[in-house]
């Protein structure tokens, strides 16, 4: 079998093509039973749980990753018939496994099972492509043609996962709490993905993704009264997007999801929302109000090659984490893409199964991004902003356009992130300092790099600074 670190740069491609969804094969063979013993409840440390940005290259400091999948048929592979073994590797982990540590998930649903698909569905039009295609096999991809069996697998999932000592996988110790149905239900085909793939993760109306939002909904709060669920990441605010998911809200779909959830890919100046505006605006026209957004895509430029204007791109990407937070995101999911434009080697898919060419057993090879300066402007974020309670805003202007494409772009920005007794401010644009910053600052700059000041010394630029109060 491949070793799991081959397996973890894979992950990466994949996360880089469509954005934080995660791949993991059916490594093994070994069917698992669900255990029937009592074991210790576990729970979520509340003060990671409300942090607000995504861990990428297993950084210190965060907790969030997203797209740890949970695919029918790689689980109940033949009815009646239970493998957890991968599915427990990602979740609880093991000595080869890139996902130790402190890793709190929104784990992805994919209600696919071929034993069950082909009792309705068959022809091309349902066979999956790219991501979701299995080794060796085709995975058609429509509605399940038996809820019943759907909800029941899904029932087994939640109950394995939920912490809740009954039930629970054996090992778990950070238990799944937050989970989403599917992932752009409105691609399904003839469109190309940011690495030039075709996309296409679900087949079937948008009535039909309506009826597996609801009865994903209720089987999980059944299972798990605690738990929460987003509804299928929005691939953008097109207006192709928006006529798949119009029938999906005006019938109801927001009374089936505790988080609103909206993608934001090849971000440019012209959207530094990260597309949160305007989607605030297109659930309040449904009469979807005061649910959490998460942005469980982020993504800057283009996808796969290093930006022309690194430092451009780098102070979009600070601009726009800062402004779509303050404009209502819980929670940022970004597309580490930056970890790849040094290290291509390293994140080549693994070749296909061979017996002569079995890996030998050692450490994972270690991804140095010690020189990467996108990887500073991300830490130095995680460093400053990753754990506020509240924000604050002092000033903003911004202008909003009119293309689906477009968002919001922000001139002015002045906010104030306050974690306990603890403050930030985060400034840029042509104005004048807030009132109330005074005396000697220490100002940090989207790399991480800080010096002390006087106010009287302090110029703004468009190009963020990061301010504290020296006591």
């Amino acid at each position: 079998m491949k070793k799991f670190y081959f397996l973890a740069a894979f992950v990466v491609i994949v996360l880089i093509t469509i954005g934080g969804f995660f791949t993991y094969r059916n490594y093994f063979s070994k069917e698992t039973q669900t255990s029937v013993a009592k074991t210790k409840p576990v729970t979520l440390d509340s003060q990671k749980e409300a942090t607000h940005l995504s861990k990428v290259a297993m950084a210190k400091g965060v907790y969030w990753m997203r797209g740890a999948p949970f695919i029918w048929n790689e689980i109940e592979k033949e009815k009646g018939k239970f493998s957890w073994t991968t599915t427990d590797d990602a979740v609880i982990g093991g000595k080869d496994n890139y996902f130790t540590g402190a890793v709190y998930h929104i784990a992805m649903i994919w209600p696919y099972a071929n034993w069950d698909q082909k009792t309705c569905h068959s022809g091309d039009r349902y066979k999956a492509t790219g991501h979701l295609k299995e080794a060796g096999a085709e995975l058609l991809i429509g509605k399940p043609c038996n809820m019943a069996r759907y909800t029941d697998f899904l029932t087994k999932v939640v109950e394995r996962y939920d912490g809740d000592g009954t039930d629970d996988a054996e090992g778990l110790e950070i238990p799944i709490k937050y989970w989403e149905i599917m992932n752009e239900p409105e691609m399904q085909g003839g469109g190309i993905g940011g690495a030039g793939e075709e996309l296409k993760f679900f087949v079937g109306t948008s009535q039909e993704y309506l009826s597996i939002l609801k009865a994903s909904y209720e089987t999980i709060k059944k299972a798990d009264p605690e738990a929460k669920m987003a509804h299928a990441g929005m691939a953008g605010m097109q207006k192709s997007f928006q006529d798949f998911w119009d029938p999906i809200f005006a019938g109801g779909g927001g009374n089936f999801f505790d988080i609103a959830n909206i993608h934001s890919i090849s971000t440019d100046g012209r959207r530094e929302d990260l597309y949160v505006i305007k989607f605030k605006k297109y659930l309040e026209k449904y009469g979807v109000k005061d649910k959490p957004i998460w942005v469980t895509e982020v993504q800057f430029g283009q996808l796969m090659e290093k930006p022309k204007n690194l430092k451009e791109f780098e102070k979009l990407m600070v601009r726009a984490s800062v402004f779509s937070l303050a404009q209502g995101a819980e929670k940022l999911f970004f597309i580490e893409n930056w970890t790849m434009w040094d290290n291509k080697e390293m994140f080549k898919p693994p070749e296909e199964d061979d017996e002569s060419k079995k890996e030998t057993k050692g450490e994972p090879p270690k991804l140095d991004l010690s020189n990467n300066s996108t990887h500073k402007v991300y830490l130095n974020l995680v460093d400053k902003i990753n754990s506020f309670d509240k924000i604050e805003t002092i000033k903003e202007k911004f202008t909003e356009g009119q293309d689906d494409r477009e968002g919001a772009t922000s001139q002015v920005a002045q906010y104030k992130f306050v974690n306990g007794d603890k403050a930030v401010y985060v400034l840029w644009g042509n104005a004048e300092l807030p009132t109330e910053i005074t005396g000697k600052l220490k100002v940090t700059d989207i790399y991480g790099v800080s010096r002390e000041v006087e106010t009287s010394a302090l110029q703004l630029s468009d190009s963020p600074l990061f301010v504290e109060l020296k006591k």
